[in-house]
């Protein structure tokens, strides 16, 4: 083989010179394709990060924007919702003065009605039980305005109480349900006679006489003659009749609960 290469080497220097030149043009024609081949891929790549960076771009603009709009939402809300508490918190305020004027016209309409006497209206501020013990209401008018102790405080034709103690401006009432309360009072069906004491949470009709008709579902009433509330004042309802040192005595049950009295009328007599 080395000889042949030896003894023929110029021709094969020839046939390679000639097989150059006809390979040449394959050789830049593939240069050329694979110049174009990378240039597309490059273009490609180009096309594909411009195109996911814009993708990006928008998504992230997107988010941006829904973000903003949460964000102007939630404020919004915010503003709504207060908004609301204040409408409501007003809403409130306006029932209860229609709910105190209400109560004010039904005392208006009962002083006008009820009594020849002068009467005062009056507002309740508050209890002392931690200061002089259970059954007492303070209440916002005192001598000057003329309040008195031993005034009859009542609701509309309910019973109260009556003046305790009297400062400038502001008074002590004595509720009915105090033990240390007195009151003559009567039978509303029966005209049976007796005094009406309190008892804490109810009162305690004492010293009816035995033959005096009186049963459970009896309305009791103020009788006016003992100087301490008006005539026919309403007291509670008897819920039972006992027996008592020969005598009887019944149980009452008040006709009003003094724990949700907020206006009260003062009989100045």
């Amino acid at each position: 083989m080395r000889k042949f290469f030896s003894k023929n080497q110029l021709f094969l220097s020839f046939i390679l010179i000639i097989a150059s030149i006809h390979l040449l043009p394959v050789a830049f024609d593939l240069a050329k394709k694979e110049t174009n081949y990378t240039t597309r891929l490059m273009l490609n790549v180009n096309h594909g990060s411009g195109a996911f960076a814009n993708y990006v771009k928008d998504g992230v603009r997107h988010y941006w924007d829904h973000y903003i709009d949460l964000v102007d939402t939630s404020v919004e809300n915010s503003r709504l919702k207060a908004q609301l508490q204040e409408m409501e918190a007003q809403n409130l305020m306006l029932t209860e003065i229609r709910l105190e004027n209400e109560r004010l016209r039904s005392l208006l309409n009962y002083k006008r009605s009820s009594f020849k006497g002068e009467m005062m209206g009056a507002k309740v501020i508050g209890s002392s039980p931690s200061v002089v013990g259970p059954g007492f209401l303070i209440i916002d008018k005192g001598s000057s305005s003329g309040i008195k102790k031993g005034f009859p405080v009542l609701n509309n034709v309910r019973a109260i109480g009556t003046i305790h103690l009297v400062n400038e401006k502001t008074s002590m009432v004595m509720l009915m349900t105090n033990p240390s309360s007195v009151a003559d009072a009567i039978v509303q069906r029966s005209r049976a006679r007796g005094i009406v004491t309190g008892a804490g949470n109810h009162y305690v009709m004492k010293y009816i006489e035995q033959e005096d008709d009186i049963v459970v579902g009896d309305k009791v009433i103020s009788s006016g003659k003992d100087n301490v509330f008006p005539k026919n004042i309403v007291i509670g309802t008897v819920t039972k009749v006992e027996p008592h040192r020969g005598l009887q005595r019944a149980i009452i049950k008040p006709e009003i609960d003094v724990s949700r009295v907020e206006e009260v009328l003062i009989h100045l007599n």
